[in-house]
């Protein structure tokens, strides 16, 4: 069994490596992305509406809005929306309004048949109408650099596809396990995004010509379902749609002082999107927390063995060099990550994000509901929302 679970974490360890070298390709495909988005596209660049849908008082999310708002695009219409007036998000689009007058603030209501993220995204398309070619969606706390936008809308722009997506990546202001764990988590779900097998739309950052949004009902499968970019992958997944991934359309979220509880709650939430949305993909993300925490366990336990001696045999050496080939491959991560994150903590957020996201997969077996926000709704397959009710 030593062997076996030795032979489990050098598979671990060439995923990982493999997922780095993908990090290097994204790197350079945004890199060229970037080139290519100083030039205007043949017939100029499209009307776009960017359609930001808004809640609460994040402190992140004046100072996102603004980047969102500054961005360096020839026809961006941006829409912000709100479930109500009353929203705390609401009062700060009253401010921007008098900043950025082409800004136009939409109430949607409470939605009633899907989550409330979707009603206020259609709520921004039905505002925006033909006005524009291009509906481009994007969430309110992340920041974007000056050309985010004509990443984004960039293959659309030249008929390369009619979908495309960006991601995100977070910026860690200190070095405490929890904060380090969610970049990691983060890290770790963009570099997977760069295998085309697992590309598919991120609702913080995605667009779809109007043309694509009209034809393949888009509108109708929002207005019952409980996500909107999952829901849509599922779709897009079946019809054989391709979606480009933007390497350059990459927005940057801080995170100081994470809160273990809100890194388990927005985890909970990536794998039960997928479990009722794309459970294909769920059951091999199965596959994949146990080949994360099956060694880190079985390198735990030997350990501890040893320490009381009870160990000997090779159980201990081929632990140990697991831990230094492991070690090797994080180490090349932390490349990718903004900020600079000492090895010694990085590999304690690895450990940690392990455990959590065997925790967290193992806890989403039985679920039927998905909790967000103050919101819990009881989903069914494909992400149909069959019911709702407030939290507490």
């Amino acid at each position: 069994m030593t062997v076996v679970l030795f032979i489990v974490g050098l598979v671990q360890c060439g995923l990982l490596f493999l997922l780095t070298g993908t990090g290097a390709k994204l790197a350079r495909q945004a890199q060229k992305e970037r080139e290519e988005a100083r030039y205007v596209p043949h017939g100029g660049w499209p009307r776009v509406a960017m359609i930001i849908p808004a809640a609460g008082n994040d402190p992140r999310m004046e100072a996102a809005l603004k980047s969102l708002l500054e961005q360096d695009y020839p026809h961006l219409l941006p829409v912000l929306v709100t479930a109500g007036a009353d929203d705390p998000a609401a009062d700060i689009i009253r401010r921007l309004k008098e900043d950025y007058p082409a800004l136009r603030h939409v109430i949607a209501g409470e939605a009633k048949d899907c989550g409330q993220k979707n009603w206020n995204s259609l709520a921004g398309v039905a505002a925006v109408g033909d006005a524009a070619d291009i509906y481009m969606f994007c969430d309110s706390t992340h920041m974007a650099d000056p050309e985010f936008a004509r990443c984004l809308v960039g293959p659309l722009a030249r008929n390369e596809a009619a979908f495309s997506t960006g991601y995100h990546e977070v910026e860690p202001r200190d070095h405490g396990i929890v904060t380090l764990g969610y970049a990691l988590s983060v890290l770790l779900m963009r570099l997977l995004q760069g295998l085309s097998a697992f590309t598919q739309p991120w609702g913080g950052a995605m667009a779809m010509t109007r043309a694509a949004f009209e034809r393949y009902g888009v509108a109708r499968l929002w207005a019952s379902t409980v996500v909107d970019d999952c829901s849509l992958g599922a779709m897009l997944q079946a019809r054989g749609v391709h979606v480009k991934l933007c390497a350059a359309a990459l927005l940057r979220t801080t995170a100081h002082r994470h809160a273990f509880g809100t890194w388990r709650a927005w985890m909970d939430r990536q794998v039960l999107f997928l479990k009722f949305c794309m459970p294909g993909q769920w059951l091999l993300l199965g596959v994949f927390a146990a080949l994360m925490l099956a060694p880190v366990l079985w390198a735990g336990f030997t350990f501890c063995r040893d320490l009381i001696g009870r160990g000997g045999g090779t159980g201990p050496f081929l632990a140990l060099l697991w831990l230094l080939l492991l070690a090797g491959t994080l180490s090349s991560w932390r490349r990718l990550v903004p900020v600079r994150v000492p090895l010694g903590r990085w590999l304690g957020a690895f450990f940690l994000a392990s455990g959590l996201f065997g925790w967290v997969y193992l806890r989403t077996i039985p679920a039927r509901t998905i909790t967000w926000r103050h919101m819990v709704y009881l989903v069914g397959r494909g992400g149909a929302l069959l019911g709702m009710r407030r939290r507490g």
